[in-house]
């Protein structure tokens, strides 16, 4: 991981929960599987919600505002009415501190 970011401390984002950061001015969705730290694209592909206001069941979270369904592990659309994946980023932890590596997996479609 190159350039990674210092976003926050793992404490910060609850097992099972979601934290909201902002990684080179994107917003990126933190979220604590059973104490492993995943990051991905914080703006639901289908209608412009924060993914860090969704419910996460298992390894997926939902969009709040129409339940679509991602992946936390790869940001795949799993449910409509999303079709399009969300970006995910790697993530390192380091003397319990949060990094994030700035550079997604593929660009979101509306930070085109």
């Amino acid at each position: 991981m190159s350039a990674a970011v210092d976003v926050a401390a793992v404490t910060d984002v609850p097992d099972g929960g979601t934290l909201r950061v902002e990684v080179a001015g994107i917003p990126v969705c933190l979220v604590n599987l059973g104490g492993t730290i995943h990051a991905l694209h914080d703006t639901c592909t289908h209608a412009r919600e924060s993914m860090s206001g969704g419910f996460v069941d298992g390894d997926r979270i939902e969009c709040p505002r129409h339940g679509a369904n991602f992946s936390v592990l790869t940001g795949e659309a799993l449910t409509p009415p999303a079709t399009t994946p969300l970006p995910i980023f790697g993530v390192a932890v380091d003397g319990g501190r949060v990094l994030v590596d700035p550079s997604p997996s593929h660009r979101h479609p509306f930070d085109i």
